[in-house]
């Protein structure tokens, strides 16, 4: 069984990396691509991900903003440029938070 996965990033180099990371995975399938957290809220209940790549830094609702606002949120991976974020990353529970460039 695969886990559903979208990715959440503003920058279309970022998204298109990481698309490729979980393409070569072969337990995930990605179901979205979204450049912002509201397009992948109009979409998370017809989706169901279990698992979310999501930036930090992003206009009008940040990653972090995000995840605080669900109620019951899949398991989050951040990917982000900024390591200020990363205690409070983990304090919401996230699986981990990936430093950008992401090899």
């Amino acid at each position: 069984m695969k886990i559903r996965c979208c990715i959440v990033d503003d920058e279309p180099l970022a998204r298109k990396g990481i698309e490729g990371y979980v393409e070569r995975l072969p337990y995930l399938s990605l179901v979205g691509s979204f450049s912002s957290a509201f397009d992948l809220l109009k979409k998370l209940d017809e989706l169901k991900p279990e698992l979310l790549f999501m930036d930090i830094q992003m206009p009008h609702l940040n990653g972090l903003e995000f995840v605080k606002s669900l109620s019951n949120p899949p398991k989050v991976i951040f990917t982000t440029a900024y390591d200020q974020y990363a205690i409070e990353g983990f304090e919401l529970d996230v699986l981990d938070y990936l430093m950008k460039p992401i090899s």
